[in-house]
């Protein structure tokens, strides 16, 4: 497992990360995986890849919303949100990365983003 630097740790003094490996813990819901796999079409591997991950840990009920939220991004360019601001959060990421692939950032932002 790569180690992962929160950002925490470069902004504040004296923190510790103790990494953990729970996916297989909190994995995929079955659902939620049918459903993303509707974006093979849509995205690169290694951006299906990074959007898979993201579900993890959520309960198998969000990561199905999740789920049907992204492959609607992904056709329709359509931006849903739970109110959930966490999931929330995360949708925001994974739709600009969806945008960044599809070419609809607005000028500048991809520059940004790299």
């Amino acid at each position: 497992m790569k180690k992962k630097n929160f950002l925490v740790k470069r902004l504040a003094r004296n923190v510790q990360v103790m990494n953990q490996d729970l996916r297989r813990e909190f994995g995929l819901n079955p659902s939620a995986d049918r459903e993303m796999t509707t974006l093979e079409k849509k995205v690169s591997p290694q951006l299906y890849g990074m959007l898979i991950q993201q579900l993890l840990g959520f309960h198998a009920d969000m990561q199905l919303e999740m789920a049907e939220n992204l492959v609607v991004f992904a056709y329709q360019h359509i931006a849903n949100s739970t109110g959930c601001p966490s999931v929330d959060f995360i949708l925001d990421v994974c739709y600009t990365w969806i945008a960044t692939e599809h070419g609809i950032l607005k000028p500048g932002f991809k520059s940004i983003l790299s």
